[in-house]
This record gives C-alpha cells, structure tokens and sequence, in this order.
C-alpha cells in the first residue's frame, strides 16, 4: 500500500545505540558492525558493536548496536556518487 502523505526524512539517535531513518532513503552498506545509507543529499554512516537490523521497509530503517562508536554524515551533490571525492 502507498503512502497517502509524502514524508519528510528524519534520522534519530536513541541513546547512543538506536539510529532510526524515516522517510526515503536507500542502503548503500551493510556490514557486521557497519551500516552507510543514504537519505536526501545526505550520507550516513555509522560503525558500532553488534549491529542488529532490527527494520529495513520502504520509508523506516531502524539499526541497534551494542555501542555506538562514530556516526557521520556527508552532504552529497546533485549527479554526486556517496563515495565520490
């Protein structure tokens, strides 16, 4: 089923282990105690202990660590790759 309201994109930390991604994004890395995604003209990426991947829908990503250890995000251009200099 469609959405009936186009969503705006939101990424939350809960206490340093939670990083919940709302709204359209797309995965761009997945790893054991990894995970890069893209939402808009941003990249997240974080690393951590543990990584469970708790939901991955169409519009919700929600990824759990043991610990969180870094989390950045990068702001990627208009025709710009995630990983591109």
């Amino acid at each position: 089923m469609k959405n009936l309201f186009k969503m705006n994109s939101s990424v939350t930390i809960d206490e340093f282990v939670v990083i919940r991604i709302t709204g359209p994004y797309t995965l761009l890395k997945l790893g054991p105690d990894y995970a890069a995604v893209r939402s808009g003209d941003h990249v997240i990426e974080a690393t951590g202990e543990d990584l469970i991947v708790e939901t991955l829908s169409e519009e919700l990503a929600v990824f759990s660590f043991e610990a969180i250890s870094t989390v950045s995000m990068k702001e990627v251009k208009d025709g710009q790759g995630a990983y591109d200099s």
